[in-house]
């Protein structure tokens, strides 16, 4: 005899687990945030995170040596044993082996995360490890958020991706991984699938920068690119006198989808009120560590200036020249809503920090890739 039985709604759901914030997050800022670094590019960006004090992060790589050289605690390390048949740059491989290791890593996550608001996944696109993963590195950190209760992963869950060097993809393979995945990438963004990508290209670093040493090329965009990041997550947490930014307006910053840019001008030799609007206008793309975006297409841009006690002080319409600056920036991504804040330091500095998020895909420089191909 069959028992007819009544839906029961609560069935379709998970109940999560009792979750235990093991790590704490260090960082202060206002999102609390995960970090999944895959790859040896992926995982030196997320151990510059680490030693900012975003302490909830994972490293993934199946190179053995690199991934224990990390400065990063060995229970949050996890290494993907492959035995002696290695990588070498394969990407399908990379994917695979990621995707025989997803328990491992879903397990590491539980343990290591604990309540987070965002999850961003980091890997350079030429390697085969970081490649290879994150996609489905991505589609796990969605899980998990979803274990957690969040209501759209995807506004949740973004990546920091880095571009090769040209002599980089001078090596058709590098040059093939990189266009592939930034290709799926970007869709994904486009579709809103994720937010934000990040994108951070390193041969347009390495052409501003020409006086870094190849010693200290990575470790130095690294820290740049964390540094960078860190800035917007914890000014949101500050009061100005002049103009803040809180929480709300840098979630709607990174919830907007598709590509994002950052970058930050330093001020100096200004005399006159339109000077820094100027100077903006002549430096900002300059100054963005990627190249190819078409700023019109953004849909939000914050935009931080912080600037020295003293000068507030003793320099006439300051605020007017940098609110003239800051239309400067509104007006080259005229489709976007733009968030403004000022700020004062006792250090010797006066900088504007740009956030530039909502961004369509950067097809010229992607394009540029596909040259070392068919080599």
């Amino acid at each position: 005899m069959s028992i007819d039985l009544p839906d029961i709604p609560l069935e379709d759901f998970e109940v999560p687990e009792n979750i235990k914030d093991d790590v704490e997050d260090e960082a202060n800022g206002s999102v609390i945030y995960a970090f999944l670094g895959a790859g040896q590019a992926g995982s030196r960006i997320v151990e510059a995170f680490y030693k900012l004090g975003y302490k909830k992060v994972l490293c993934i790589n199946t190179a053995e040596n690199i991934i224990n050289s990390l400065e990063i605690p060995e229970k949050q390390r996890i290494h993907l044993d492959v035995g002696n048949n290695h990588i070498n740059k394969n990407m399908e491989r990379g994917e695979l082996i990621t995707n025989e290791h997803q328990q491992k890593i879903w397990e590491y996550t539980q343990r290591t995360f604990g309540h987070v608001d965002r999850i961003i996944v980091c890997a350079g696109l030429g390697g085969g490890t970081g490649g290879g993963s994150i996609l489905v590195l991505l589609d796990l950190a969605r899980k998990y958020l979803r274990y957690l209760g969040c209501k759209d992963p995807r506004k949740s869950v973004g990546a920091i991706v880095t571009l090769p060097t040209d002599n980089e993809v001078s090596s058709p393979v590098i040059a093939i991984n990189a266009q592939t995945q930034i290709q799926r990438l970007t869709t994904y963004a486009k579709n809103n699938e994720i937010s934000p990508l990040l994108i951070i290209d390193n041969d347009k670093i390495k052409r501003m920068y020409q006086k870094l040493t190849a010693e200290s090329f990575w470790q130095t965009v690294n820290i740049t690119i964390a540094g960078l990041f860190h800035t917007f997550n914890v000014i949101t947490t500050q009061n100005s006198q002049y103009a803040s930014l809180n929480h709300a307006n840098y979630s709607s910053v990174m919830s907007a989808g598709g590509c994002m840019i950052m970058g930050l001008t330093n001020i100096k030799n200004f005399s006159h009120q339109t000077d820094i609007s100027y100077i903006l206008k002549a430096n900002l793309e300059k100054t963005l560590l990627a190249d190819g975006f078409d700023l019109k297409t953004a849909r939000a841009v914050m935009n931080v200036a912080i600037c020295n006690t003293e000068l507030f002080a003793t320099r006439e319409k300051l605020i007017t020249s940098i609110e003239y600056g800051f239309d400067t920036i509104s007006t080259l991504c005229s489709n976007s809503i733009a968030y403004h804040g000022i700020y004062e330091t006792e250090r010797d500095k006066f900088a504007i920090y740009t956030l530039i998020s909502g961004l369509d895909a950067p097809l010229k420089r992607i394009q540029s890739i596909t040259r070392y191909i068919n080599q």
